[in-house]
């Protein structure tokens, strides 16, 4: 990954690194969980499982006319509990600390002590379904005005999913419609909590700065797996790709069956038949904090020889956070 580019720099690893930056800046996570967070102009991406009354409203707890909040209304004889309406369920990490929230408020003129609620439910399943591992309750009833709500949990060991689920309560026997805006929802990973800094923010381009010139992509795919490819040179000087499909552990991931590709040429003479995989060896990245780490790797092909690099950061991701 070369940053002062010049003339007489070796070009291909350089713009293979920045495709594979935008790649997996496209594909990556955002540092905010929560799809159609702010509710600009619909309430698309939440699901009404209980087909209960959810519209979109033009109230914004930022006061912006470009944007609004879902509007959720609790009708019928109360029973006293929350009427639930709309549901996301987000993909979670084990052993990490998450932070949910999202603004509240009650409209004018709901019965006395109706009430807005924003639960946050994990599973150990991947899609939110089967029995919950744990139940986070954030609720504010200020009429008019917009309350932020936030909460902060570790996920248990094998945690994989959270459901953000919005709802209303209003008191028991109560027969008037009682409805709560939401706004400004939010579901994220706090870095560095349990020394765990592997996140959305690391799937990027990695480089050695003393070595500008090569260096590697990589994006994680979930919280256990992640892909790699190092763009560097052959033992003759020619361009080269190692890649490979790796397990996450804490802040290390290992690339047990890592391949040079061979068999390449430029299009339209490309033939994906001659593509070859040729086992190249292991390697071992592990990272210190979310802007540094160290690449260890091990081989026995030809001309290669095993040893280990420093690596650094080569661009931020857009739309995460890394401390």
């Amino acid at each position: 990954m070369n940053i002062a580019i010049t003339k007489q720099s070796k070009m291909l690893p350089v713009l293979l690194g920045l495709l594979g930056l935008a790649f997996s800046q496209a594909l990556s996570a955002q540092i905010n969980l929560v799809r159609n967070a702010e509710l600009d102009d619909n309430i698309d991406y939440w699901l009404n499982p209980y087909d209960r009354p959810a519209e979109w409203n033009s109230a914004d707890h930022e006061g912006s006319n470009s944007s609004g909040s879902a509007k959720l209304t609790n009708t019928g004889t109360s029973n006293g509990g929350v009427s639930l309406a709309i549901e996301q369920c987000i993909p979670a990490r084990p052993d990490t600390q998450y932070e949910v929230g999202g603004h509240i408020q009650i409209p004018a003129n709901q019965p006395d002590q109706t009430t807005a609620y924003l639960f946050a439910y994990t599973y150990e399943s991947g899609d939110c379904e089967g029995s919950k591992a744990s139940t986070h309750e954030l609720s504010a009833n200020g009429v008019n005005v917009w309350t932020r709500v936030t909460d902060v949990f570790f996920t248990g060991h094998n945690v994989t999913s959270i459901k953000i689920i919005l709802g209303v309560s209003k008191p028991g026997g109560e027969t008037a419609d009682a409805a709560g805006l939401f706004d400004g929802l939010f579901a994220r990973a706090i870095a560095g909590q349990t020394g765990d800094v592997l996140g959305p923010s690391m799937s990027t381009s990695w480089y050695n700065p003393s070595e500008s010139g090569h260096g590697i992509m990589m994006h994680l795919l979930d919280a256990t797996t992640a892909w790699m490819c190092w763009f560097t040179f052959d033992p003759a000087g020619e361009p080269t790709w190692i890649c490979a499909l790796g397990s996450v552990s804490g802040n290390t991931v290992q690339f047990d069956s890592a391949f040079q590709v061979e068999g390449g040429v430029f299009p339209p003479a490309w033939d994906p038949a001659k593509i070859k995989e040729v086992p190249w060896g292991s390697i071992t990245v592990s990272f210190d904090t979310c802007h540094a780490g160290t690449m260890t790797w091990t081989t026995g092909a030809a001309g290669f020889q095993s040893g280990s690099m420093p690596i650094a950061r080569l661009l931020p991701v857009w739309g995460t956070y890394c401390p």
